[in-house]
């Protein structure tokens, strides 16, 4: 899809003519779309409005000098001044374009009055506070728009225009709604095929069916290590792991869930005996317990996006998980 980015082109006219025709072809070359106030009557104040409309709508902000100052409004300030100070107050990216030797000008194409020259002497030197670059002749100035425009674009990128085949419609924003609505209808089927799957594999181990996992702890204190089984049950499982996926976790953030609910179904008896660190889940029942809650429709791979470096496994909960989480962690009134 072809951007094009649009440009306005500041100056006096009159005595710049042939340096504009260049510049807009320059810019027409680079397939940016050249505007200016040759537009529009100098002295109209709703022109001005206009003038400014058209600067917020632009790119970029290019100011071409000689040795004109220009029309000036009724505080004596060009129009061309004008439009540098309000490119900077919106802070339109900006290159000036300065005559190198204004004194070589035809006299015709150089302010006459001592106050007008002062003033075109002050305002050069503001411009000299941007970036700035010097020409000598039309075609000097031409290239030098080119070459300058494409580093601006570079520095500056900007979201430009497309042409309007491309552009949003009311038929494109339908067609949003309608994939949106049928996103919904693709998470409620996931959603009843999670529970279809649940039903109809009934003979899965579920619920308050419980998974024998071994680990060595003291009995008594300062005992030996004895090899000891605990049973947790899937529902006590998955009230653990399932809130910690909403919005998915690591693998590590899920191994840390199952540890902690083996430590909690500990007798208490005998967990004065015994450290945290010792509930070392082995791979083997660590590979079950993943298995079993992804086959009993709970839990799926994570799919977010994430930095190339992040080289972890991630899991989610699936929206039947969700709804059976709730089941399982809410809190019912007492009788």
């Amino acid at each position: 899809m072809e951007i094009k980015h649009q440009v306005f082109v500041s100056s006096t006219y009159l005595d710049l003519v042939e340096e504009r025709q260049q510049v807009i072809h320059a810019l027409l070359e680079l397939d940016c779309i050249p505007a200016g106030m040759e537009l529009f009557p100098a002295t109209d104040e709703d022109a001005w409005t206009l003038i400014k409309e058209v600067i917020d709508n632009c790119d970029y902000y290019i100011l071409i000098i000689a040795g004109k100052y220009g029309s000036m409004n009724g505080k004596g300030v060009s129009y061309t001044e004008m439009e540098f100070d309000y490119a900077i107050l919106t802070n339109k990216p900006i290159i000036c374009f300065v005559h190198q030797n204004i004194e070589e000008l035809p006299s015709i194409k150089t302010e006459k009055t001592e106050s007008s020259q002062k003033k075109l002497l002050d305002f050069k030197t503001k411009a000299q506070t941007k970036h700035c670059k010097y020409w000598n002749s039309p075609e000097d100035l031409g290239g030098k728009v080119s070459r300058s425009m494409v580093q601006l674009k570079k520095r500056h990128p900007s979201d430009g225009w497309i042409p309007g085949k491309f552009a949003a419609d009311e038929k494109f924003f339908r067609t949003i709604e309608d994939l949106r609505n049928k996103i919904e209808e693709l998470e409620k089927e996931k959603f009843l095929s999670f529970e279809t799957a649940l039903v109809q594999h009934s003979e899965l181990a579920q619920g308050d069916d419980v998974i024998a996992m071994k680990f060595s702890l003291r009995k008594i204190e300062k005992g030996p290590l004895l090899e000891t089984i605990i049973e947790v049950s899937w529902d006590r499982i998955f009230s653990y792991v399932g809130t910690i996926m909403i919005g998915e976790c690591t693998e590590s953030e899920f191994l840390e869930k199952i540890r902690l609910v083996c430590w909690h179904s500990l007798d208490p008896k005998i967990i004065g005996f015994n450290d945290y660190s010792q509930i070392g889940i082995r791979h083997v029942y660590f590979d079950v317990i993943k298995v079993q809650l992804q086959a009993l429709g709970l839990i799926i791979k994570g799919n977010k996006k994430r930095a190339v470096a992040d080289k972890n496994t991630y899991w989610n909960i699936t929206p039947f998980g969700e709804q059976y989480l709730i089941k399982v962690r809410a809190i019912r009134k007492t009788l």
